[in-house]
């Protein structure tokens, strides 16, 4: 497999030769955009979302017209900018609040001066493996962190309630602010914003518990069909509410026990403790959920619009991991999709 580097010269080279482009070069340029993500977007969960939409065009275009790849390269590099943008300002707000709990963890260092030497040599400490924590690269690293010192926290209000009564009521209303934080960071971890379901990292932590117990697993792998005709013609805040409408048709139909989740975009995924057959049956439960009559608000008025999705519905076969059994969701569902395409 050649690198996107080695691709995008190999294509300048073959535009001047007015050549089509190779087959390898079109699967390194394919491989690299899934790969930015799977790996890349990750990173920043809420700035990755805001771009998944335009990569799954940029993917379906790649697929449906390859030797005209060359006009994919700018939607790709301007998406790429934008969330190296949009990261930054991720970034930016998560440093933000650790700076906020750390202010409430030296107004309660501050308030204990006087008091045992111990305790406030200890909230000393702990500040200052907060302000290393500041520096956390992403906010799964920084609610594990925060996690981590919160034992530490514990015993150190502990240890002020031995010095004194005043200290003890100030530091237990501080300490709720302190783990009100703690709770939104992991509320926000592990939820789509917009959605309200679970994200891709919720997603990938129940997968890997799932693989581990050994029990049986399948996925739901759902693409929404038209969906850019949706913002193209009603606006993105119109495509916002169909994604709401299909995530509220996925929690509805599914058991406590498995787990919904928005992978990015229009992309969803439906973790199952079931076999196959089991799996295929709720998949069709699901579609048929969607014949209903769907609805969105615009100016004041409700305008129906259809929601309709291609799926992939898969095993897990026997030694295989959470990629590979990934990946083939995603290819049966690409093959739904291009048989409704190439249908007459």
């Amino acid at each position: 497999m050649i690198s996107i580097k080695d691709f995008l010269d190999q294509l300048a080279v073959r535009e001047q030769l007015q050549q089509k482009p190779t087959q390898d070069a079109i699967d390194a340029y394919r491989q690299a955009i899934k790969n930015t993500q799977l790996h890349i977007f990750p990173l920043f969960p809420r700035a990755g979302q805001a771009q998944q939409s335009a990569v799954r065009q940029i993917l379906l275009q790649v697929d449906a017209s390859p030797s005209d790849i060359a006009v994919t390269t700018g939607p790709w590099s301007a998406t790429l900018q934008a969330f190296a943008q949009d990261a930054e300002a991720s970034r930016a707000h998560d440093l933000a609040m650790v700076r906020e709990l750390i202010a409430i963890l030296a107004r309660a260092a501050e308030d204990s001066r006087g008091q045992a030497h111990a305790s406030t040599a200890s909230f000393e400490h702990l500040s200052q493996n907060l302000e290393v924590l500041s520096a956390a690269p992403n906010l799964e690293t920084l609610r594990e962190g925060l996690s981590r010192h919160m034992g530490d926290l514990r015993a150190y209000v502990s240890q002020i309630v031995a010095d004194h009564d005043r200290s003890t009521s100030l530091l237990t209303t501080e300490m709720a602010n302190f783990e009100g934080r703690v709770a939104e960071l992991e509320a926000l971890a592990a939820t789509d914003p917009l959605t309200g379901i679970a994200n891709r990292r919720a997603f990938e932590t129940a997968l890997s518990a799932s693989l581990a117990s050994s029990s049986k697993v399948s996925l739901l792998l759902f693409d929404l069909d038209g969906f850019k005709g949706i913002n193209d013609r009603l606006g993105h805040e119109a495509g916002d509410q169909v994604l709401c409408h299909f995530a509220r048709a996925l929690r509805d139909e599914i058991r406590p026990q498995d787990l919904a989740a928005r992978l990015g975009g229009d992309e969803f995924v439906v973790l199952l403790h079931c076999p196959f057959d089991g799996a295929l049956r709720r998949g069709t439960q699901i579609l048929q959920r969607l014949e209903r009559r769907h609805e969105v608000s615009l100016n004041g008025r409700n305008v129906p619009v259809p929601i309709r999705a291609s799926i992939g519905v898969v095993e897990l076969r026997a030694e295989e991991d959470a990629a590979a059994l990934l990946r083939r969701a995603d290819e049966a569902m690409y093959a739904v999709k291009r048989s409704r395409k190439s249908a007459p």
